[in-house]
């Protein structure tokens, strides 16, 4: 008799294990979204309790204005029918001699940031603005 060569068909490599390719992709988002989330969170803000409360100025033009910092928060007010209130995102702080330079950045995203500087005076406990030194601003009450 004669042998028959019959092909033996090798055994092919598996094609990859779907389930095990979702879930390596889903744990690599994950682990991408992490980081992401750890390197831009943004760090709960705290402003200062010499800050706190509302502060107002006798200057011509300021009369019905306000200015008032919550611990999370800056609230501006120009006269009795305007408010406006934004959270502040960033508190920069450096001390210039007997007063205080506070930069605060504040806005409802970071698209929308806005900068205030002003300076804080220890002694007379009073605010005047960076580039409006002649304002002088005081504290008119303490919010708890």
């Amino acid at each position: 008799m004669g042998e028959v060569n019959s092909a033996a068909a090798q055994p092919t490599e598996p094609p990859a294990n779907t389930s095990t390719m979702v879930l390596l992709a889903i744990a690599g988002l994950l682990l991408v979204g992490l980081i992401y989330s750890v390197v831009a969170r943004n760090e709960p803000v705290s402003c200062p309790n010499e800050l706190v409360g509302a502060w107002v100025t006798s200057a011509n033009g300021y009369e019905n204005g306000m200015l008032v910092f919550t611990k999370t928060g800056v609230s501006f007010s120009v006269g009795f029918e305007h408010l406006d209130a934004q959270a502040i995102r960033r508190i920069d702080v450096s001390a210039e001699g007997p007063r205080t330079l506070y930069t605060i950045v504040y806005g409802d995203s970071r698209s929308d940031e806005q900068t205030l500087s002003f300076y804080y005076h220890t002694k007379d406990q009073t605010i005047t603005f960076k580039n409006q030194a002649h304002l002088l601003w005081t504290r008119k009450a303490v919010e708890s």
